[in-house]
């Protein structure tokens, strides 16, 4: 069930963090609860979780019969008819007796309301109404899409003749970051490229992370400040010893992912080639991901370049 709720919302977000949000939902509560109203409450409260989930049933048992007796995705393995009219009746009388403990549990609610009575009406009535909305939704939505492409009306539509009303783009303004690792190597070849194709410029963005450079921005100098500028100059000579159009630009900041939207931002550049070291799980946890935190604010396309097989 929770495996189907999960694939059904259809919520594109990492593992981890969807994990942590619907275990500290579930955690949270119940030890507040034990804290706040003692161990003798924890009977009651495996009460209601048991009631919430009997609510929550309909909603896994539902899209599981509709993806089991749909056989483009089962195939062979997809439900015969009489166990697909058994799954229908099962869950028909979950959601009656769901409807039957709602019932008793309103009227309960309702009669101890007294002044509240109106508002706990409303409120009940549009809870209800939503909730119903929903159960129709998942029962039919899916019979609804495979008459929709059965009978010719398909549920997506794609736009016509796109390959023939596409305009080559033109890149007048190229921006690359980098970071003096091995992959500004790949990024700067694929820049030079693109901007010996389109006649752009290019600009060269290193973001020194220094303490002294948060200090003293750029009035910093150190060994490794000084070792940034040398190897930003050679890059830039060697470029524009081809005829490319270079200019350098260094900022000073502890967070490269900002100074990179700020500089989009001044620059308004057609094109952003960025290096991507490729690792994943712990890693982007631990180190950061800027390729990911730069594309959400920009606007403009992003090539993202892997470094060489070893």
């Amino acid at each position: 069930g929770q495996i189907v709720m999960e694939g059904f919302l259809n919520f594109r977000m990492r593992p981890w963090l969807r994990r942590l949000v619907t275990r500290s939902l579930a955690i949270v509560p119940a030890a507040l609860t034990i804290y706040f109203a003692g161990d003798a409450s924890t009977y009651h409260l495996l009460l209601l979780s048991q009631v919430i989930l009997s609510m929550q049933l309909p909603f896994a048992v539902i899209p599981l019969i509709h993806f089991t007796s749909d056989r483009r995705r089962m195939g062979d393995f997809a439900n015969q008819l009489w166990v697909t009219i058994l799954a229908w009746i099962t869950a028909a009388i979950i959601v009656s007796l769901n409807v039957w403990l709602v019932t008793q549990a309103v009227a309960g609610w309702v009669a101890a309301a007294g002044s509240y009575r109106p508002f706990v009406i409303l409120l009940l009535a549009v809870a209800g109404t939503l909730l119903a909305a929903l159960v129709l939704w998942i029962s039919f939505e899916p019979l609804l899409a495979r008459w929709g492409v059965r009978f010719g009306r398909a549920p997506i539509t794609l736009p016509a003749t796109a390959a023939a009303a596409a305009e080559a783009p033109a890149y007048h303004r190229i921006l690359v970051p980098l970071d003096h690792t091995a992959l500004d190597r790949q990024a700067i070849a694929h820049a030079a490229a693109m901007a010996r194709m389109h006649h752009a410029k290019l600009y060269l963005l290193h973001v020194e992370e220094g303490v002294t450079s948060q200090v003293y921005g750029s009035l910093s100098s150190t060994a490794e400040v000084e070792a940034g500028e040398k190897y930003l100059d050679e890059i830039v000579a060697s470029l524009r010893a081809e005829g490319i159009d270079v200019e350098p630009m260094v900022a000073h900041s502890s967070n490269p992912n900002r100074e990179i939207i700020r500089a989009a931002s001044e620059i308004q550049p057609d094109l952003l080639i960025m290096g991507a070291h490729g690792h994943g799980g712990l890693k982007d946890l631990i180190f950061g991901t800027t390729i990911n935190s730069v594309r959400h604010k920009l606007r403009i396309p992003l090539l993202v370049v892997r470094g060489l097989p070893k």
